[in-house]
């Protein structure tokens, strides 16, 4: 048995060698690679504008990413023009995020480009998606010489923005998701250049088609995250407290406060031919900031109250907001399909018109638990 042994001890041996002689036959030098990281997506004389930029791996070249564009009917379809315009093989496209132009975003099923995305098992569905209020070109030639390589710095901007709710993380995945409920509408980033700077706007809402429909600011996007119960602890907002007229280069009735723990309840209920829902949101606060005169530890449940009914004036514009342009992206639908199934089948089609008819009961219930180190 013992020639056996030596046989199979000398044939894996084999096996191995062969192995890493195919790995260092097939290596590529990163310096000879193309790795994009980021997609940009527009319409140019109604045809598909795209942009795709790529770090430069050379100590030599100052400029440490390189840009391509091109006009294509589709993303595999643009392939060699890709190809064209960098040196060295384009190793898969593994994008950090993928920006998409508003003037695209005014287009129904506009998500279809982004199929070989999801054909494609080598390509990643990770990527984030955000929208631009402008040319997409404009980003991409836009290189600050205090800000990282675009495709980090956009999506380390909407990460961090998304942990404190100032905008939501929306993958390619998860917009795939979105779209194909029939409960809810999308959301995803917002970003715009301002004084020749990449900031973080907000958050873009869109149709269930992928359309366009409004956007929010970054106080409107906390309170979509509280309502989704998505909200981390610690979430910060602002309200004025009292009707009073600015004397000073700032507003003196505002009054900021950081949310503790977070509860949300949301009732679903079908009455009168129309859905009704009842929504219930408590937690403990900290005020932050207050600028008018305003005796906290003796009239704390005075504030509670008066921030209280702010807050729920604040939900109910939003909502209003949401059913002005017949969408759902708090997800009001998945209640309503969850405990009013059979009414909701008959509607679950144009569930954004429904929604738009819906009746909505909004109590907000804050309690001061800290008021600072001084008054």
């Amino acid at each position: 048995m013992r020639w056996f042994g030596k046989f199979i001890i000398l044939s894996v041996s084999c096996i191995l060698l062969a192995a890493l002689a195919g790995c260092a036959n097939d290596k590529t030098n990163l310096e000879d690679a193309t790795v994009p990281l980021a997609l940009g997506l527009d319409v140019k004389d109604k045809k598909l504008h795209y942009f795709i930029s790529a770090p430069v791996f050379s100590k030599d070249i100052q400029k440490k990413t390189r840009e391509g564009e091109g006009i294509a009917e589709g993303l595999r379809q643009s392939r060699n023009q890709q190809d064209a315009q960098f040196p060295g093989s384009l190793a898969g496209r593994n994008f950090q995020v993928i920006i998409v132009g508003k003037q695209l975003l005014q287009y129904k099923d506009w998500f279809n480009i982004l199929d070989v995305t999801f054909r494609d098992p080598r390509n990643t569905i990770t990527d984030r998606i955000v929208a631009f209020d402008g040319p997409i070109e404009d980003v991409f030639q836009l290189q600050p010489k205090d800000q990282p390589p675009l495709p980090l710095f956009i999506r380390a901007i909407v990460d961090s923005g998304s942990r404190s709710s100032a905008t939501v993380k929306t993958t390619a995945q998860e917009l795939h998701r979105q779209l194909y409920d029939r409960a809810m509408t999308p959301s995803i980033s917002e970003i715009k250049i301002e004084n020749n700077k990449i900031l973080l706007k907000g958050t873009t809402l869109l149709s269930r088609k992928g359309q366009y429909r409004t956007s929010l600011t970054y106080q409107e996007t906390t309170l979509l995250h509280i309502l989704k119960n998505e909200a981390e602890p610690g979430v910060s907002l602002t309200f004025a407290v009292d009707d009073l007229q600015q004397s000073m280069p700032f507003n003196i009735d505002k009054v900021s406060f950081s949310l503790g723990d977070i509860s949300v309840k949301i009732k679903s209920s079908h009455e009168n031919g129309r859905f009704q829902f009842k929504i219930k949101v408590k937690s403990i606060i900290s005020i932050t900031e207050k600028f008018l005169e305003f005796e906290l530890l003796q009239n704390s449940e005075e504030m509670a109250t008066k921030l209280s009914e702010e807050m729920k004036k604040n939900i109910e514009k939003l909502i209003k907001k949401c059913q002005d342009y017949n969408i759902d992206p708090v997800g009001f639908g998945l209640f309503a399909r969850a405990y009013q199934y059979p009414l909701y089948k008959e509607v679950q089609d144009n569930w954004g018109e429904e929604l738009s008819r819906a009746h909505f009961d909004v109590d907000v219930d804050l309690r001061i638990a800290a008021t600072g180190a001084v008054e």
